[in-house]
Order: structure tokens, then C-alpha cells, then sequence
């Protein structure tokens, strides 16, 4: 499977160490556009996340993607192993300046898409009650709400889900 998606403006191709310094800068911007797994990384939790994810293209075929519209770093989309077996986490960063374009929901479609197309079943992303923008990309991906659920610390979370139901045979049942 081609491991690099075009979209109309977009081009996503797997995050590499060419890749680190765009990646850092991005995952410590506060206001950069999108979920991320944990928050602001620092430039070494930002280098252990590029690992990882090039461990996961290995080994999964699936993982981060670094996106880039006319061949500017503008961001990342794609899916990380999650806690369970089969499930994949999603998570998507926009560059700030590259915002209220659309730009994020289309990488975003993209890389859901290609993790399906790929195998994946299963993608969650958990997303703040109140990020309204974070809501409406996620959505607009072709994610559902599953769950409302409360943090123990008391934040107001919402789980999204997108499952690739597997393909049925004509005349077979699956129970």
C-alpha cells in the first residue's frame, strides 16, 4: 500500500526524523489547532513521538503522517497504537497561521481514511466537552460520539470512535 495521500491542496506522507524540528516547533505551540495525545511536548517527548511513530509504520503500516500543502510543514494527522488491541488513537496538529482553511479537516479525512484502508478497525480520539473546533474537525472526519465521560480530575471529555466494520460475503452472516 502507497504509504503518501494527496489530497486537493495537501500532500501526507509518514513523519520522519527530516521531519523532527517542524514537529517539535509544533508540538510546543500552545495554540496550535487540533488533539494531541498529551498535550505540549518538549523537544525530547517531541523526539520520542517521532520515534515511536516510525516504529509504528513498521511494524502496524499505520502512524503519524507529517502534512504539507505546496511542500510547507503545516502540520500532522494520523493514528498511534492505543491501549487495547486492535484500537488506534487519532491525533491531527495544525500550524496556527494555516488555520480556518479547512486544512485540518482534510488531512484529518485523510489519515482516518487511509488507517481504515490499511486495516485498522477500531480509531478513538478523546476530545475536551469544550473544544468546540477539536468537536467539529473530529466530526467532520467521519468520527461519532461514543461516550461523555468525566477526567478524575473532573474535566468534561468526549470519546469519538470510527470502526471499519469488516467486509461481508454475499450470502455469509456474521453474528
Amino acid at each position: 500500500m502507497e504509504r503518501r495521500i494527496r489530497t486537493g491542496r495537501l500532500e501526507l506522507k509518514p513523519v520522519s526524523w527530516r521531519d523532527i524540528d517542524d514537529v517539535a516547533r509544533l508540538k510546543a505551540n500552545a495554540g496550535a489547532v487540533g488533539v494531541r495525545c498529551c498535550g505540549i511536548r518538549s523537544r525530547g517527548q517531541s523526539e520520542a513521538d517521532v520515534a515511536a511513530s516510525i516504529f509504528s509504520w513498521g511494524r502496524n503500516g499505520v502512524g503519524i503522517f507529517a502534512v504539507r500543502e505546496m511542500g510547507r510543514f503545516v502540520g500532522m494527522a494520523g493514528v498511534r497504537p492505543g491501549g487495547e488491541e486492535g484500537v488506534y488513537e487519532f491525533e491531527f496538529a495544525l500550524c496556527p497561521t494555516r488555520a480556518g482553511r479547512g486544512l485540518t479537516r482534510e488531512a484529518a479525512g485523510a489519515a482516518l481514511a487511509f488507517a481504515h484502508d490499511a486495516g485498522v478497525e477500531r480509531v478513538i480520539a478523546h476530545v475536551p466537552d469544550g473544544d468546540i473546533m477539536g468537536r467539529q474537525i473530529i466530526g467532520g472526519s467521519g468520527m461519532a460520539l461514543c461516550q461523555h465521560y468525566a477526567t478524575p480530575d473532573g474535566r468534561q471529555m468526549l470519546l469519538y470512535h470510527s470502526v471499519r466494520r469488516p467486509a461481508v460475503m454475499p450470502g455469509v452472516a456474521i453474528h
